[in-house]
């Protein structure tokens, strides 16, 4: 089935891209070198890819938890 018509991107080409690092739609586009087009496939392409609201925040999880651990200027 096709995901981005604009594209004609299919669900095996995903897929593909996917297992290829692939954790964002904006990171599917550049596997193929594409760009999107109307944006009517993001939500789809999230929903494939197991992304909850913003696509790719699983990859930035260990970034954060960085972040909470540093220490405050004034020593807090």
């Amino acid at each position: 089935m096709y995901i981005c018509v604009c594209n004609a991107l299919t669900e095996s080409d995903i897929r593909s891209a996917e297992t290829a690092g692939a954790a964002t739609h904006g990171e599917v586009f550049r596997h193929f070198g594409v760009r999107p087009q109307c944006g009517r496939c993001f939500s789809s392409m999230r929903g494939m890819m197991g992304c909850s609201g913003a696509c790719g925040e699983r990859r930035h999880a260990d970034d954060a938890v960085a972040v909470t651990r540093m220490t405050r200027r004034d020593g807090r």
